[in-house]
């Protein structure tokens, strides 16, 4: 029989013997005071994830049932029915392998705070203790709150105060609640055992270790929630209103990306009536990033998010296939920065008027007129119907209105169908001139731009053969056009997460305005992160201006300057760098402090292609360390792509030297091991050791690109870093 254990935490195996809390021994006055209420929340998850592993099974064998039945079913719709019925199985299985997955967390870390809130209730004083996790949990037998979720406004006390504090509120169902935070705990628990307790009665000293402890122990692996570490102002980030935009620059490793999937998580709590996992779009910078944060929200409990790139998402709106493709040439700079500009934008938005115009003078039929009236007046009176909308009811109002008046008057003739026909071919004629890429395209035709756009444009989106060709500069600019012809309403989204959006074009983001609802969207970005020439966004200004397409009076702006992700000693070297390199207006990371080991500089005169086998097994020896030292991912980052792929050949000759493996950037999967990838695929991850190749003024040349490139490459460290340079010093480390 098939069996679906294989996709449940582990955990599941050793239910029973985490039930047994005999044999616990306590370490202080603290963990007694605080494992009986421990206990009580386990033996409560236990139950339900034991249900829940039990009703599996008889999923299982139901569906074993069911596949015998559709094996032996001769009759062709009775087999179709059983197949339904198989089905309909099958994703409960899949739903239930989510709902068992969930309860394990349970299990495993039921809470991470408490705290004890003073208040008057019902005329009395009353002490409340109320424990703060991922998921509420309510005694099955009283109905009493055990455990309130992270999500719900009680927990504002919990992050915004690091320590006992007086004269505090809360929002309830019934109304403000005040008093006093007396006491506050976090814990460390993992395997419904707690290895720590953080009692914070000496304010942010004890905060502070918390989150140090938190932060020293993460490995680059997936991304991980952060529900116990959220900070203050990473809290108020997470819980804006909805129904207007969020901006958020950060510095390298200030959490932007955990906070854009906290709060979408937060949304659905907040506003589960109004805006739903499935009807919402998370935009990142490529495949493998999209993968490394695919585990945070299932963690939270939340399923069914769509994910994806620009380019995969476009390519949908538009729907093309894989027929449609890339232009392989070169690129101009210039041109692209132009055509992700607002300046485009207008131009776009000007010649769809006249495009719009023309199409109605043009229209094969005598009657054309009544049908550019009433298109303009549907038009004004309902501008929410879409342009392809417009022009059928037109079209239909035209010929009722004819054959209208023709009745009246007596003079009504079919005319063997010439009405039909009319009709139809005037659909074909609006059919035929209104695909968003031959209107992109006949724009440049036109010389509505100059001769040097228009002739590097018509080069690169082109039909060759059976290919369809198109650069990515292009391609918003087309979807924009496809939203004004055919409105966004089947692709809305309720809310759009960007994340990475520095390297997005202007048309991008606005295409990605208009598809979602009431502008519930939030961009997330690092300036000095921007990396992928021609950097289109200079200033978060450029991006808030396009608010004004929408009529938005409000949106909120937030700067993060606490780098979180890596230690003390890398943050200082990379600011010193970077001090004199950035404009002054740009914050440079401040670090938590946590401290770990110096930069490891390490001199070498070759490039990794001219290494003997002696020094490449130098360097797999380097490698080993490293995973020694606790490392889980170790990422060797090189400048470019071309420089990547004969670092991983060459390292690769020498996998059966190394306990890891080592994988390239193609792969689309977020992998542990050596990794070997460009500092453009390694942005916005994260790794425990990054080693740096071949640093010299050749690959590192003293431009604005150089510096944002090494500093994306320096900030994905977790723990060490390693500059490997040539002897010709890049003058970056000057």
């Amino acid at each position: 029989m098939q069996t679906f254990e294989k996709y449940l935490n582990p955990l599941h195996t050793r239910l029973d013997t985490l039930a047994d809390f005999t044999n616990v021994k306590y370490i202080n006055p603290l963990e007694k005071e605080e494992y009986p209420s421990l206990e009580k929340v386990t033996d409560i998850n236990i139950v339900v994830a034991k249900k829940m592993i039990s009703k599996l099974h008889n999923l299982e064998v139901e569906l074993e049932d069911q596949a015998k039945r559709i094996q032996m079913e001769t009759d062709l719709d009775e087999r179709k029915a059983a197949v339904g019925i198989y089905n309909k199985i099958l994703k409960e299985i899949q739903e239930t392998i989510e709902r068992v997955n969930r309860e394990l967390i349970k299990v495993d870390t039921p809470y991470f705070g408490k705290i004890v809130f003073k208040t008057k209730l019902y005329g009395n004083e009353r002490l409340l203790p109320i424990y703060i996790g991922k998921f509420a949990l309510m005694d099955p037998k009283t109905f009493q709150p055990l455990i309130s979720d992270w999500r719900a406004p009680i927990a504002n006390i919990y992050y915004e105060n690091s320590g006992p504090t007086n004269n505090l509120q809360y929002d309830t169902p019934s109304g403000l609640k005040q008093g006093d935070l007396i006491q506050k705990r976090q814990f460390s628990i993992a395997e419904a055992r707690i290895r720590h307790i953080y009692d914070a009665k000496s304010g942010n000293a004890a905060a502070d270790e918390f989150l140090l402890s938190q932060l020293t122990e993460r490995l680059g692996q997936k991304l991980k929630d952060i529900v116990a570490t959220i900070q203050e102002q990473q809290n108020k980030i997470i819980r804006e209103e909805i129904n207007k935009p969020v901006i958020i620059q950060g510095v390298a490793g200030s959490g932007k990306t955990t906070i854009l999937l906290h709060r979408l998580a937060y949304l659905f709590y907040t506003y589960k009536e109004k805006i739903h996992p499935e009807k919402t779009l998370i935009i990142g910078p490529n495949k493998v990033f999209l993968d490394y944060i695919s585990d945070v929200l299932p963690s939270l409990g939340i399923e069914h998010v769509e994910t994806n790139t620009y380019l995969f998402w476009a390519k949908k709106i538009l729907g093309w296939d894989d027929k449609y493709t890339l232009f392989p040439g070169e690129e101009d700079l210039e041109i692209k920065e132009f055509k992700g500009s607002k300046q485009f934008i207008s131009i776009l938005d000007s010649y769809f008027d006249e495009f719009e115009s023309n199409l109605l003078d043009n229209i094969p039929y005598i009657r054309k007129e009544v049908i550019r009236e009433r298109y303009y007046e549907l038009k004004e009176t309902h501008p929410l119907i879409t342009m392809d909308e417009r022009l059928t009811l037109a079209l239909e109002f035209a010929f009722v209105q004819k054959q209208f008046k023709e009745k009246i008057t007596g003079t009504f003739r079919d005319r063997d169908g010439y009405d039909i026909e009319k009709k139809k071919e005037v659909t074909r004629y609006f059919n035929r001139n209104t695909l968003p890429i031959e209107i992109y395209r006949e724009m440049f035709k036109k010389g509505y731009i100059n001769k040097k756009i228009s002739k590097y444009t018509l080069e690169g989106v082109v039909r060759k053969g059976r290919l369809k060709i198109f650069r990515m500069e292009d391609l918003a600019p087309i979807v924009y056009l496809h939203l004004k012809l055919h409105g966004h309403k089947e692709n809305e989204k309720e809310y759009v997460m960007l994340d990475e959006a520095q390297d997005l074009s202007l048309v991008q983001i606005l295409t990605l305005l208009q598809i979602s609802k009431n502008q519930n969207i939030t961009i997330a970005g690092d300036l000095a992160q921007s990396i992928i020439p021609p950097f289109y966004i200079k200033d978060w200004e450029s991006v808030i201006d396009l608010f004004k397409k929408f009529n938005l009076d409000k949106y909120s702006y937030h700067q993060l300057n606490r780098c979180y992700r890596t230690t003390l000693e890398i943050i200082e070297f990379a600011n010193r760098i970077f001090r004199e390199r950035f404009p002054k207006t740009y914050k440079l990371p401040e670090a938590v402090l946590r401290h770990g080991e110096d930069i490891h500089m390490i001199d070498n005169q070759k490039d990794i292609e001219n290494l003997s086998e002696k020094e490449v097994l130098n360097f797999i020896n380097l490698l080993e360390k490293e995973f020694d030292k606790g490392s889980v991912t170790c990422a060797v980052v090189c400048p470019n792509k071309e420089y990547a792929l004969k670092t991983y050949k060459r390292l690769f000759q020498y996998q059966n030297k190394l306990s890891k493996d080592i994988v390239d950037f193609t792969q689309e999967n977020y992998k542990t091991g050596v990794l070997v990838l460009p500092i453009e695929n390694a942005k916005g991850l994260e790794f425990d050791t990054v080693i740096l190749l071949d640093v010299n003024s050749n690959t590192y040349p003293d431009t604005e690109l150089s510096t944002r490139l090494f500093y994306v490459a320096i900030t994905r460290a977790l723990h060490r870093l390693i500059i490997i340079n040539n002897s010709n010093k890049s003058p970056l480390l000057i």
